[in-house]
């Protein structure tokens, strides 16, 4: 398929109009998207367009999964405007997992969902967090078969970011129910969407961000705190800081050499999906002068206006050899109880995990071009800071 595609580069071009236009006409009551959404698809698919080298099937997954989203984001306007109601839901108090990706944010997000205080968002919540309006709720069945589907392409991902229908998921799928997520160039090689996206205002995706977690609240309401987490969030932390005022901040921190190198494994097997373009030099060099560096940086210095006890630190190295004690730790430093229900409920879950066979992440930063000592050398003050040392 995508040899042919290669003698019919227009084939399945993005084209945005177009995508809007089929999302309307399976959501032919919900009204018009927003027009911050038109937006940032518009930004996107030009990018898209001029950037990313999609292949056939990439052009086609694009186009299919960009319709998709369309659709959830036309049925949560249509939800948030018939139901005042959703708006004026009072959300749990939240702590939000940051860091840079590949720093133990999933393994942590999914041992702090054991405690049945906590409220989270399992992945087929976020995927599509509007309940049907009649009839049996199908949501955690369709993207099962969407993650099959994804294991047929790429049957080694699981290794990298293990996903499921019913464990507790990242945030990223409601900011890309609005176009405005960096997971998009993680998926796709879209220099010029990044661009556009971090001159924009990042209210406009955080109230987004905000108005979902109220819908998802207001039908489904339970837990005593919401624990969120999205490597992203660490580069709009002052976002999160103005509009979760009362949010607690668990940072996580891993060997940069060893981060920097999983997270360029990250991207280039994510965009090997959709393109056959992908130079893992390339990627190094992306990464390392890109918006990760400097979001840690930044984020560092916000960190240092919160009081004790919104704060909370956790080493890959602790996690991993540690899950138990360092719960405990990141409790107590948060100023919460860490009770016998949820003690159990973890130790029952590290059992099962350790009872499984894993699937093993390999890659090295020399693969990317990069030096793993060098990269230490770079982020020195921060290795020394939290112990990094490899």
């Amino acid at each position: 398929m995508n040899a042919a595609g290669r003698l019919l580069p227009r084939l399945a071009a993005p084209d945005a109009s177009t995508w809007w236009d089929r999302a309307r006409r399976s959501e032919p009551l919900a009204g018009a998207p927003s027009s911050d959404a038109v937006e940032a698809l518009d930004a996107l698919v030009r990018s898209l367009d001029c950037d990313a080298a999609l292949h056939l099937v990439g052009r086609i997954a694009a186009r299919d999964d960009t319709v998709r989203m369309a659709r959830t984001h036309l049925r949560i306007e249509r939800s948030l405007r018939e139901d005042p109601a959703i708006l004026a839901t009072k959300l749990p108090p939240p702590i939000f997992i940051l860091g840079w990706p590949r720093t133990g944010t999933t393994f942590l997000h999914t041992l702090l969902a054991c405690d049945p205080a906590h409220r989270t968002l399992p992945y087929w919540e976020s995927f599509d967090p509007v309940p049907p309006r009649e009839g049996p709720d199908r949501r955690p069945e369709k993207l099962e078969r969407m993650l099959r589907q994804l294991e047929r392409f790429a049957p080694d991902y699981h290794a990298i970011h293990p996903m499921a229908a019913h464990t507790a998921e990242e945030c990223v799928a409601l900011f890309m129910n609005v176009f405005r997520s960096l997971q998009l160039d993680i998926q796709y090689r879209v220099p010029g969407y990044v661009d556009w996206l971090l001159r924009q205002d990042a209210r406009i995706a955080y109230a987004a961000y905000r108005r979902q977690l109220q819908l998802v609240q207001h039908h489904r309401p339970h837990g005593e705190r919401f624990v969120l987490k999205d490597p992203t969030h660490l580069v709009h932390l002052g976002t999160l800081l103005e509009l979760f005022p009362d949010a607690r901040f668990v940072f996580t921190h891993r060997d940069p050499g060893r981060a920097l190198s999983s997270i360029c494994s990250l991207y280039a097997h994510t965009r090997a999906i959709f393109s056959d373009d992908v130079d893992a030099h390339a990627i190094g060099r992306e990464i390392l002068n890109g918006y990760w560096p400097r979001a840690l940086e930044r984020a560092f210095e916000l960190r240092e206006t919160l009081p004790a006890g919104r704060v909370a630190d956790v080493r890959y190295r602790d996690l991993t050899q540690d899950p138990l004690g360092t719960a405990e730790r990141l409790y107590r430093d948060l100023g919460l109880a860490l009770d016998e229900p949820a003690r159990r409920a973890m130790q029952n879950f590290l059992s099962r995990r350790a009872s499984q066979s894993a699937a093993v992440h390999e890659h090295e930063a020399e693969g990317f071009g990069l030096a793993a000592e060098a990269l230490r050398e770079r982020f020195a003050d921060y290795c020394a800071r939290f112990s990094l040392a490899a």
